[in-house]
């Protein structure tokens, strides 16, 4: 990772987000495709994206590290979708959350798996101070698959039943 936070993977610009990724954000996450799991469905308000660009470039200038835009090296200045580690509190402890949500429209390439990857080694480089984590529902297999192969271990023990979906969780360094 350079000073600046920004990683280049062999296809991809991952670059700190921005408070000018707000367009971006909206189009990822108003997405029906993009949310086809997600239990609280598509963005709705476009005032949402605005609060979560700056929520998310808020995270680079407060810790140094946060989610990515994710750009592809051979079309740079397109964001085709966000994702990397950020700390938060989950279940009342410190983690880092692995998240990933990409534009259906690279879907099939590898690019998540490329992108975990640089995450995890992000993780390690930051000397896996907190447990990393991801969490999904029990439905999104495909997403389950890409937190496998970030090499994160699956924990039914830490599974959460809820009325109308289950999340399932992968982690790092969770005892």
């Amino acid at each position: 990772m350079t000073a600046n936070g920004t990683v280049k993977t062999e296809r991809l610009l991952l670059r700190p987000l921005a408070d000018e990724d707000t367009e971006s954000v909206w189009a990822i996450h108003s997405d029906p495709l993009t949310n086809k799991y997600n239990p609280a469905g598509p963005m709705t308000e476009h005032v949402k994206a605005a609060e979560l660009a700056r929520e998310w470039a808020g995270n680079w200038t407060a810790g140094g590290h946060g989610y990515w835009a994710i750009e592809e090296l051979q079309a740079p200045g397109s964001v085709i979708g966000f994702g990397g580690i950020r700390a938060t509190r989950w279940r009342g402890r410190e983690v880092y959350n692995l998240y990933y949500r990409l534009s259906p429209t690279v879907w099939g390439k590898g690019f998540a798996g490329e992108l975990v990857a640089a995450a995890v080694a992000q993780w390690h480089e930051l000397g896996e101070r907190l447990p990393l984590i991801a969490y999904t529902t029990a439905e999104n297999v495909p997403s389950q698959k890409t937190a496998a192969s970030g090499g994160l271990t699956r924990r039914p023990d830490l599974d959460e039943v809820g009325s109308t979906y289950t999340d399932v969780v992968f982690a790092l360094g969770l005892d």
